[in-house]
């Protein structure tokens, strides 16, 4: 082998995940998703595991030339980790280097994304995959959603997500912050904004519609009413057939302040990550 392919198979051989780190080291926003899975679906990342006994059998004793059986059970097993209700998590980390900061001493397997979704999706073992556990920019992705980033994506979801980012785009280029307090109404079939709360918390996860008129669908069963001070910030649409004329921007904070009867709801509007000027 000549020097010019040694050192393109040196090339070839160098995982950088840079771009990765520098991403997950920030708090990624909803508009910073995008960008970070399309980078962490190409990624190759190294994930602990411990080899099978008979795996590398009989490569002590080889000399060039000889051709070794693999034994008929071989393989890995993957080194997770466990959360407080036992669920298991993958662990992935960007570099050997991290790896190593972290404290964690095991063999590895260095595999794309696309090869180990492949993997998992033929096990119901594991309920999470981190990246760089144990550091600070630790993160977690739900294994429902990893497996979704390598699934095909039928038209109509094309659609969809197409409709959602050019909704983003219009809430970070025309929303207006609101001159004086104001009311918003939801009204819905479902009582979504109670059902979803967390500790007294509703995050919307894309943006959602209100209206301003109060008024607006009293046919139906549950009223959300939203508060919301002078300063924040909405996207007014004008005025829409189904009276849905407000929208607001994904990972907006909306704090439950009381239950005024079995059907109706009182939030608060507090922060606005969406905006980054919270």
């Amino acid at each position: 082998m000549d020097d010019k392919h040694l050192q393109d198979l040196k090339k070839e051989a160098i995982i950088d995940n840079s771009q990765l780190e520098e991403i997950i080291k920030k708090d990624i926003t909803p508009e910073m998703q995008k960008e970070f899975f399309e980078v962490f679906k190409d990624s190759q990342l190294f994930m602990p595991v411990s080899f099978s006994a008979d795996m590398f059998k009989g490569l002590e004793s080889a000399k060039p030339g000889d051709v070794l059986e693999t034994p008929k059970q071989t393989g890995f097993d993957i080194n997770y980790l466990k959360n407080s209700d036992g669920e298991k998590a993958v662990p992935l980390f960007t570099s050997d280097k991290v790896m190593q900061e972290a404290g964690v001493k095991s063999s590895v397997f260095v595999l794309y994304m696309s090869d180990l979704a492949e993997m998992l999706k033929q096990s119901d073992e594991y309920s999470t995959v981190v990246v760089n556990p144990f550091t600070p920019s630790e993160l977690n992705i739900p294994i429902e959603g990893f497996l979704n980033l390598f699934r095909e994506v039928s038209d109509e979801e094309k659609e969809f997500l197409d409709s959602i980012n050019e909704l983003l785009h219009a809430l970070k280029e025309h929303s207006v912050e609101l001159e004086e307090n104001s009311t918003l109404f939801i009204r819905l079939d479902e009582n979504l904004m109670v059902d979803n709360a967390v500790d007294g918390v509703f995050t919307p996860p894309i943006p959602f519609y209100a209206s301003s008129n109060p008024k607006y669908r009293e046919d139906l069963k549950y009223t959300h009413i939203l508060l919301m001070p002078k300063s924040k910030k909405i996207l007014p649409i004008g005025p829409v057939e189904n009276g849905m004329d407000i929208v607001i921007a994904p990972g907006t904070e909306f704090n439950l302040e009381d239950r005024l009867d079995e059907f109706t709801s009182l939030w608060m509007c507090g922060e606005q990550p969406f905006y980054g000027d919270d």
